[in-house]
């Protein structure tokens, strides 16, 4: 397995992270009831604290915004993954569920207010 990272980026942001999680001999094809419930409650919990109308001045979407304007795109036309989740929520619609590995994830972005992304690979 080979990462590559632009070098720019540490450049153009103050102390980036970045993490890599590799895992082996993981069944990913059952769903988790335990997974689903709490994707629930995390749902719930944000459609009771958050508005679409004020979503981009919430700290953490608003930080998501500059690092998007500082990679050259348009917040606007291409929001961060957290915050289109957020919004999907907010709109009322359910993030359904794809798999157990992207259903935790994606709920750790929305607990945490954290873009993630995968990569499913044979290494």
């Amino acid at each position: 397995m080979q990462i590559v990272v632009n070098p720019q980026i540490f450049t153009d942001f103050d102390n980036p992270r970045i993490g890599v999680l590799v895992a082996r001999g993981i069944d990913n094809t059952h769903a988790s009831p335990a997974i689903a419930e709490r994707l629930n409650e995390v749902t719930q919990s944000i459609r009771e604290q958050y508005q679409s109308e004020t979503l981009s001045k919430v700290p953490a979407i608003a930080a998501w915004r500059d690092a998007h304007r500082q990679f050259g795109s348009k917040p606007k036309d291409y929001p961060s993954s957290i915050e289109a989740l957020y919004k999907r929520i907010l709109k009322g619609q359910d993030i359904g569920s794809i798999n157990s590995l992207v259903d935790i994830y994606n709920y750790i972005s929305l607990k945490y207010m954290l873009p993630l992304a995968e990569k499913t690979s044979t290494v």
